[in-house]
């Protein structure tokens, strides 16, 4: 190992000791460069949950970890994505190698945006949880080795942003398709996985942003998304994606279309009072409603809404309706991100009242 490898490496387990961290699994250093040669990319769950999805990351293989967290009233949001080969990641020319995004809904109505060139990326894996720390960005976070606990600091001094994000866990993690067990599924279409750690929880976010303080309790939401950037799959596909709390129902979707294959990809998961009643594949579906409803997706066509069917068997059928408050991120013709107030239930039972954040991607 070269020497500044190893003086990086030996910081890290030194940064791993003061954050409790002494018996990780494994600890890795992802370099703020592409590695040569062939990355082996894991589909199928084999080892901790969180951690990286592939042995090193070169030209075009990939991977993001993705928090967000809003208010009740839908006054307030904040996602971070924080990348390994931010370029693979998001098709952005130019791009850092490793970074960070950090999107805010404020409570005046504006919504700033910000990106962060990242170093080094050092991370270090226990139980199913993944801790890691920015280089050179003052972002870093830790989860707990049962997933039930995340915390990200902040300490941006390009930026002026300080403060924590913490989310307390209130739904299990699972893959694709059904339980977190090994060999499980985590492929979404040829060549993209996704792996959702927490699906549901409490968020406590206490910020300072230039001086004026973000601070809010609500719903938080983290996964994570890896893959291979010369995918045919994933640049032709376009998804709805999102997750909802209705009354005690804990909801995440994905409906994804394949345009080069002719194919859709749905995957449905809906948590009572913390507990799995359904996770499968193949039978939600999740529809645009109200102006600009066209089915598939027309890029820059603006929905007012969603509409969610999801046949769980024996649990019944789980209908939501979604309709949106605000869209809080915008790429014309290729991205839109909002959030919005739902109502459902199990058909035939009570009706609930919710909030969700959520997503529209074209390929």
């Amino acid at each position: 190992m070269p020497t500044s490898a190893l003086t990086m490496h030996l910081s890290f387990l030194s940064a791993v000791g003061m954050l409790g961290l002494a018996n990780a699994v494994s600890v890795a250093v992802i370099p703020p460069y592409p590695v040569n040669g062939t990355s082996a990319v894991q589909f199928a769950l084999d080892g901790p949950f969180d951690a990286p999805k592939t042995d090193f990351f070169n030209q075009s293989t990939f991977q993001w970890w993705y928090f967000d967290a809003l208010s009740e009233d839908l006054k307030q949001s904040i996602v971070f994505t924080f990348y390994a080969n931010t370029a693979a990641a998001s098709g952005v020319v130019g791009s850092p190698f490793n970074g960070l995004t950090l999107n805010l809904q404020l409570a005046n109505g504006s919504m700033p945006e910000f990106a962060v060139p990242s170093e080094a990326i050092l991370m270090a894996t226990v139980g199913e949880g993944l801790s890691a720390i920015m280089n050179g960005t003052g972002y870093s976070w830790y989860e707990s080795s049962d997933l039930s606990f995340v915390y990200i600091d902040i300490n941006d001094k390009f930026n002026n942003i300080t403060g924590s994000f913490q989310i307390a866990s209130g739904a299990p993690h699972h893959a694709m398709c059904g339980p977190a067990t090994e060999g499980a599924s985590l492929l979404v279409i040829d060549g993209l996985g996704w792996a959702n750690s927490i699906p549901d929880g409490t968020a406590l976010i206490d910020l300072n942003v230039n001086g004026e303080k973000f601070k809010f309790k609500g719903v938080g939401y983290h996964d994570s998304n890896w893959g291979v950037q010369a995918s045919s799959s994933s640049e032709s596909a376009m998804w709805y994606w999102g997750h909802a709390r209705v009354g005690p129902y804990s909801i995440v979707w994905s409906d994804v279309l394949d345009i080069a294959a002719s194919k859709e990809f749905q995957s449905g998961y809906v948590a009572k009072h913390g507990e799995i009643i359904s996770d499968s594949c193949g039978n939600i579906t999740v529809r645009p409603t109200g102006q600009n409803s066209t089915w598939p997706p027309i890029p820059g066509q603006q929905p007012s809404g969603f509409h969610i069917v999801y046949d769980m068997g024996g649990n019944g059928v789980l209908d939501v309706n979604i309709t949106n408050s605000e869209t809080i991120s915008y790429e014309p013709l290729a991205y839109s991100r909002w959030v919005g107030s739902t109502v459902g239930g199990i058909q035939g039972q009570d009706m609930y009242k919710g909030v969700a954040l959520y997503e529209w991607e074209g390929g």
